[in-house]
């Protein structure tokens, strides 16, 4: 399948690294052996700490992953943040005890389907829907930053998902270049979820001022919209802080019943 691995991004000498990867102050042998593990995967050079500081480990890169005995964490001048639920924490409690969520909702998620999260960010949506499908599902997630596609990658693979909930597999790239090359191969799934207004705080969300820092501004279009429904069996579910004048032309409809009223979803284009 067209999602089946990373996509990592080396650096080739002619632009800034985005980031590096380090450990924590006088690391294990297995800490030290994650760090070029990482490293090697996303195609980041890997610095030795020693007993420097992180920001002296990090030097002209915008940020350091640092790998610790309690997970990855991404830190730059501007803060911290590592992999957490967040605000999926209440909505997962919600859904578990027998209420319902607006993505679940508009997607008509079940046990056993195959979600595509367009848009990953810190993977709020995708750890509500990788336990609304169950272990028999699927969810993938794409996320065009890669310092935020190797947090989520490395957080899925960790504690935070709730034990039951399906595999979240994570590539790094642009979720339209995805798109067109899942539908060109015939390659489908239930749900395609876009939430394009990833910049908009939530308010338990710490670290967000780094998230946003990390954040790659793809405006909602159209095209993106058709591009989504061609590879989505059943629904295509878009958050936006506004209905736009387009959205009835691209099949989307507000989802009644939810206070927010930013959730939307269009019916997929796949029989």
């Amino acid at each position: 399948m067209t999602l089946a691995g990373a996509a990592p991004r080396t650096g080739d000498g002619t632009r800034p690294v985005p980031a590096v990867v380090t450990t924590s102050k006088s690391p294990s042998y297995a800490l030290r052996a994650e760090a070029h593990r990482l490293g090697a995967r996303w195609g980041l050079p890997v610095v030795e700490r020693h007993r420097g500081s992180v920001a002296a480990a990090r030097g002209s890169a915008a940020t350091a992953l640092v790998c610790t005995s309690e997970g990855l964490v991404a830190e730059s001048a501007r803060g911290r943040l590592s992999f957490h639920q967040g605000t999926a924490a209440k909505r997962l409690r919600t859904v578990r005890h027998g209420g319902t969520d607006p993505l679940v909702r508009a997607g008509e998620l079940r046990p056993g389907d195959r979600v595509l999260d367009a848009t990953l960010g810190l993977g709020r949506d995708a750890l509500v829907a990788a336990w609304a499908v169950g272990a028999g599902g699927q969810v993938f997630g794409i996320e065009a930053d890669l310092v935020l596609a190797v947090l989520a990658d490395a957080g899925f693979a960790g504690p935070v998902p709730r034990p039951g909930s399906a595999p979240v597999r994570v590539r790094h790239g642009d979720s339209r270049q995805v798109l067109t090359a899942m539908a060109a191969a015939g390659e489908h799934v239930d749900v395609v979820l876009l939430d394009p207004m990833f910049t908009d705080p939530r308010a338990s969300d710490h670290g967000f001022a780094l998230a946003r820092e990390h954040t790659v501004p793809t405006p909602l279009t159209p095209t993106w919209i058709e591009l989504a429904r061609a590879v989505a069996r059943r629904r295509v579910v878009v958050t936006a802080e506004r209905a736009r004048p387009w959205f009835a032309d691209a099949g989307l409809e507000r989802l009644e019943g939810t206070r927010s009223g930013r959730w939307f979803r269009a019916p997929g284009g796949v029989s």
